[in-house]
């Protein structure tokens, strides 16, 4: 991978990182999903017991909703870093290979998608390609394999749509022409996580201790420490 490429995505990855950091600083108590029948009933198998480990369960639920999402567009954008650009609409991603061009959507995994979202990349893709005769609508996803693609995109883009996708190691491979690309990227995101300092100069680890401290004591300043007057008060104040 060329080094200008190279350090593109890794400006990504760090972005990504800076803007959890940022998402873990902001955090207030009442930006907390406080659930009282869901933490009773999940008190013994989760060992929710006290403030905080209620705190930090509540927390973690939290961060992975927000951190899955902005690591799709993270990645996205590390596969835009291979795009010759594009301005039409329903396209990520323009390749140009052999003198033919591809007119790719890029979504991060083979998750499922909404049927209708399906039929609507599709219509968006054909639409693409139209506008230049010749061309090659594609549907990519930056990670899983073929036999882990659902089967929605399987059926209304692939089979009723009638357009074609890559998954993981080839799509990468088809848009870097690179077959260790996603290799390279791999071991981009292992160095930016071990080397990664916000700012301030923490880690995220540190951060988010940091933070817990914070909501905890905000926690019990609410409900209590722990014990049947934590359980009553969560109750009392969340119903």
């Amino acid at each position: 991978m060329e080094s200008g490429k190279r350090e593109q995505i890794r400006q990504i990855f760090e972005g990504f990182l800076r803007e959890r950091a940022r998402a873990i600083r902001r955090l207030r108590i009442e930006d907390l999903d406080v659930n009282p029948f869901l933490i009773r009933l999940l008190s013994k198998e989760l060992g929710l017991n006290d403030a905080r480990s209620i705190v930090r369960w509540l927390v973690n639920q939290r961060l992975e909703r927000g951190t899955v999402t902005a690591f799709g567009i993270a990645l996205q954008n590390a596969a835009r870093v291979f795009s010759e650009g594009t301005g039409v609409e329903g396209a990520d991603i323009l390749k140009t290979r052999e003198g033919r061009h591809y007119y790719i959507q890029v979504k991060s995994g083979p998750n499922p998608i909404p049927k209708e979202q399906a039929k609507r990349i599709a219509d968006l893709l054909r639409s693409a390609q139209r506008r230049n005769r010749g061309s090659v609508a594609l549907f990519g996803m930056c990670y899983g394999t073929r036999e882990q693609v659902s089967s929605i995109v399987r059926k209304y883009i692939g089979e009723e749509g009638s357009i074609d996708w890559l998954a993981g190691r080839e799509f990468w491979e088809f848009i870097s022409g690179d077959l260790h690309c996603v290799d390279e990227i791999y071991a981009i995101a292992a160095e930016v996580g071990e080397t990664f300092r916000d700012p301030q100069g923490q880690t995220l680890a540190e951060i988010l201790e940091g933070k817990l401290d914070e909501l905890e004591r905000e926690f019990q300043a609410l409900y209590g420490a722990g014990g049947e007057p934590m359980w009553r008060n969560l109750l009392e104040r969340n119903t």
